[in-house]
């Protein structure tokens, strides 16, 4: 059996072997697991040749045999501890984003061609932390900035989404987006807009209902000047191409 590898990065790290497909291992992380009986789950296939040396990857597919009956093995951990940090970007492959009953919308990667305008943006950091921030920072620079060791806070490498936002003229957060405390976060903005701080974060710990309902631009995923783009599509695309997923999303 064909032994595939992903890289779980959804407020938690780990790298998973598995005899699934992308669609099958989705549906079987976010409803077929007792330890997690429904929930949102996002995984990254990886390349295990691009891998390098930082983790066995021979030795990591020998671990995944099929059970005694000859069923195939839907999830061995493989490493549960920075994993993000040491699978290189370049190893990454198709970004899988999976719905509370199971259906997987599949994302390809990219090479982010052109950068955004300057804040204020809004991000939600899913690896290895989850916190919501908004930055004054493009995409491109934030994830340099939070990626460079020399700041008091940085991780060696982050996996992020580009967050909605939608204010009025006085800078009220849009009464449709579904986040908690839409007050704290306009107030945020405004810190960041005046330019009295290149960051802020909004909330540690962020629970956002409908998320896949509030991505903006996309996902990135990088360290310093290695980085790579996960595109989202429009929602009228989502309706017309992926209906069932865009329904389930939209329920979550």
């Amino acid at each position: 059996m064909e032994v595939r590898f992903y890289l779980l990065c959804n407020r938690y790290e780990a790298l998973v072997a598995s005899h699934l497909d992308p669609e099958s291992f989705g549906a079987y992380m976010a409803v077929g697991n007792l330890r997690q009986t429904t929930g949102e789950e996002i995984f990254i296939e990886i390349d295990p040749n691009k891998v390098g040396d930082a983790i066995d990857m021979e030795k990591a597919r020998e671990s995944c045999k099929p059970h005694r009956e000859g069923n195939p093995r839907r999830s061995k951990y493989i490493s549960v501890y920075r994993a993000l940090e040491r699978i290189p970007v370049e190893s990454m492959m198709n970004l899988h984003l999976v719905t509370r009953d199971g259906l997987t919308l599949a994302l390809e990667g990219q090479t982010l061609e052109k950068e955004e305008q300057n804040g204020p943006h809004m991000y939600m950091e899913l690896s290895p932390a989850g916190a919501l921030i908004v930055s004054s920072l493009a995409p491109k620079g934030f994830v340099q900035f939070i990626t460079n060791l020399q700041n008091p806070v940085s991780y060696p490498k982050v996996f992020l989404v580009d967050m909605l936002i939608d204010t009025d003229k006085e800078g009220k957060l849009a009464s449709y987006l579904p986040y908690s405390h839409p007050d704290h976060i306009s107030e945020c903005l405004r810190i960041v807009s005046d330019g009295k701080k290149i960051t802020k974060t909004v909330d540690r710990r962020p629970n956002v209902g409908s998320f896949y309902r509030t991505i903006r631009r996309g996902f990135y995923v990088g360290n310093g000047d290695a980085m790579k783009f996960y595109p989202y599509p429009s929602k009228a695309k989502l309706d017309e191409d992926h209906h069932r997923w865009w329904r389930s999303a939209s329920l979550g």
